[in-house]
Parts: structure tokens; sequence; C-alpha cells
């Protein structure tokens, strides 16, 4: 594995890329934005005498990597340099994420499809990502892999003197924020059920931060093996998708891997999101979710309650996300495409190079 951040992995054989330390001060001033324009339009600039040494040496049958960042760059120039096929892994709408000025952002996009056309293999998580970047003569889709440590289990029906708890767990800054920050806010109103969030520290405003605390909407973070058992007690839970313009593409083209993870624990899942918006397809195609597409949370408030108020659709939407856990989502049977992929590629590049 080759990598600019070694901290924590458990690989058993890393090769560290180290930036250029110079140009990783300057891109950490108030001139950053311009060298980040020049690291993903141009080069990142990353002394990879190491990874160019490791491959003549050992000379792998592919490069892989993951359409996101910076190194996905260096995967592609070294791919061609040294004539060997490259996979690439395509999860996210990367040109609207990265921290570029919006003149770069189309010279990204192109490069970011060039890349797409120039693998000899790719992964898409959703049909959506794949339609967007075009045809392509080796693609599969590769849904995000939930955690394997988690059994999904049959949906239990709520106890009628138990109050509706609806659960997020994940962001809650950044395009989410004001979303939650509306819905916490507006939740407060209506005791008949519970809103619970888990995420990273709030950004929000200082009074509302201590309204949800107090209220004891907001949870804190808990990693994944502390909160599954919290997940597993939710009556719903939530996945959102950003309504904002700008937003439009990621959400269009990016699946949310808290829908895999959400469908191990057999329980609602209530889609907030855009028509548009790859998690609102899923949710409608399947009829596997409560998908609720208006950007008010007014409405979000209205449909759960009328969840909350219907048992049968309850446990339907609960065994829904069970079948999902079990079939599309099932950890095994995503890790066992991956992998045979890559083997039936592998062994057929092997074949056609020995001209067996």
């Amino acid at each position: 594995m080759a990598t600019d951040d070694c901290q924590g992995l458990l690989t058993a054989e890393i090769i560290e890329i180290k930036a250029n330390r110079l140009l990783n001060r300057l891109a950490r001033t108030r001139f950053a934005k311009w060298f980040h324009d020049v690291f993903q339009c141009f080069n990142t600039f990353h002394n990879s005498q190491k990874i160019r040494t490791y491959i003549k040496n050992n000379k792998p049958d592919i490069i892989l990597t993951v359409a996101h960042n910076e190194l996905c760059w260096l995967a592609q120039q070294i791919s061609q340099e040294f004539n060997i096929p490259l996979v690439t892994i395509f999860h996210d709408w990367w040109p609207d994420m990265a921290y570029v000025h919006t003149f770069a952002r189309k010279f990204l996009t192109n490069r970011f499809k060039r890349l797409y056309q120039q693998s000899q293999m790719v992964f898409c998580v959703d049909e959506e990502i794949q339609q967007a970047l075009g045809t392509h003569p080796n693609v599969h889709i590769l849904y995000p892999i939930p955690n394997p440590s988690i059994k999904a289990k049959s949906p239990t029906p709520l106890a009628i003197e138990d109050a509706f708890t609806v659960i997020y767990a994940g962001t809650l800054s950044g395009i989410y924020g004001p979303m939650m920050q509306d819905l916490s806010t507006l939740v407060q109103e209506y005791p008949e059920f519970k809103l619970k969030l888990f995420g990273p520290p709030l950004d929000w405003p200082d009074l509302l931060v201590k309204q949800v605390k107090a209220a004891q909407i907001y949870r804190g973070f808990m990693t994944s093996d502390l909160i599954a058992p919290v997940l597993r007690d939710a009556s719903a839970l939530l996945v959102a998708m950003s309504f904002n313009p700008p937003d439009q593409m990621r959400m269009q083209t990016s699946f949310p891997s808290k829908i895999p993870e959400y469908c191990q624990f057999g329980k609602p899942i209530i889609i907030w999101g855009p028509d548009y918006s790859s998690a609102v397809h899923w949710g409608r195609k399947h009829q596997s979710a409560l998908v609720v597409t208006s950007p008010v949370a007014q409405d979000l408030v209205k449909a759960i309650k009328e969840l909350a108020s219907q048992p049968e659709e309850q446990i339907r939407l609960g065994e829904k996300a069970l079948e999902m856990a079990q079939g599309m989502f099932n950890p095994e049977k995503i890790q066992k495409q991956f992998v045979n992929s890559l083997y039936q590629f592998t062994s057929s590049n092997i074949n056609y190079k020995t001209g067996q």
C-alpha cells in the first residue's frame, strides 16, 4: 500500500509517499486554494521515488486507486509510466469536493472523467455515478461494504408505550449543519417522539448547542462498535442528503454508506433528500425506505409522526431493510464480488501477456 498518511494502518507493507514540505506549508496559507489548483489539475509534487523503486523490483499485476484527493493522479501517471493496468474505485464526485477555485473545477472534472476512461477496470459505488461518467468496457457496481461484525437481525415491533425514536449518526456540520439545526429546533415542540443525534462536536450557535444538549437530542460522538446497540434500539434511522444546489452533483452520484450500515439493524430507514439524490432513487426503486423530498423540516416531522402511528409499515420497512442487508448489502457478498473481479481481471491480463 502506498499512502501519504500511514497513521493507524495495519497493512504488512506500507510505502510512504511524502509530500513536498515547502508546498505543504504554503498550502496552509491564505494562498492555499491556488496551490490546491496546482495539486489537483497539474502535479501533486509528491516524492514518489520509493514507490517507483518498489514497482521496478516487485512488478505488481495491477495498480489500485480511489478517485479521491491527490494520489489517484499519481497512480494514473505511474500506471502509464510502467504499463501496469489501473483499477480505480469511484465513490464520490471528487471535482465538487476538492478545495479549488471555480475556474479550476471544470478542468478537474475533465481530468476525473479521463481517469475513468483510462482505467482498465472500474468500480462505481452506484449506477448514478456510472451514468454520469459515461460508458466503460469493464465497469462494476460495488456498493459500500458495511461492517461485517454487525449481524443482521429480524426487526422487532415497537412497544406501544415506548416513544418513537429516530436516530441520525454522522456529519452534523458543513452541508448537513443547517438541516440538522432546523430539525433539532423543531422536534423540541413534539414530545411524542424523540430525535437523537450522534456525531463530532457541534459548530452550531452556542445557544442552540446548549438547547440540544439539555434536551438530550445531541448525544456526542460514538465509535461504530459502541453505537451499534444504540442503533439497534432505535425506532427508525435517518439518512440526510443536502438540498443545496451546489451539492447537486455529489448528492446525485454518491451513495451514502449509512444505508448499507443501517440496513444491518433491520429498522425502518427514513431518507430526507432531494428527488435527484441517489439515496432517494434507491429508496423508491426498492420501496425500502420512507422518502421525504421536501427541504422543509416540518414536512419531515409530519412524515415521521405518520410512520410512528403505523406499526404495520414500520415492520414492513424493517423487513425490507433486513432483506437488503442479506442480499444487496451483504458484506461477504460485496467483498467476494470485489475480490473475484480483481482476480479474474488479473488472471486474464496475465494470460494475455503470456499468450495462453
